[in-house]
């Protein structure tokens, strides 16, 4: 899976809002769901499929988190393009 990925350290309440240029798998995981996403296991998450850009996601607790834009598969790719705003917090 190819996708884009941003690292903050945040606190509870921030506000992120993604721009994408067309429909993606949007994804917000603290820490350690991110390793485990990056290990292909069971993993929580904020977002998922979204058509409408952009999104805006309040961090539910304070932290490391991550955002992460998939770009489809190795074989398909999606030609997406994608910015992160930190919009409140820190």
């Amino acid at each position: 899976m190819k996708y884009l990925h941003q690292f903050f350290k945040l606190k509870k309440g921030a506000l992120l809002k993604v721009h994408f240029s067309q429909p993606a798998k949007v994804l917000l995981l603290n820490d350690y769901n991110y390793k485990k996403y990056t290990a292909h296991v069971t993993y929580t998450y904020y977002g998922g499929e979204l058509a409408e850009s952009p999104y805006l996601f309040e961090v539910p607790a304070t932290g490391q988190w991550h955002v992460v834009v998939e770009k489809g598969g190795y074989f398909n790719p999606k030609n997406i393009v994608a910015s992160i705003d930190l919009v409140t917090g820190n």
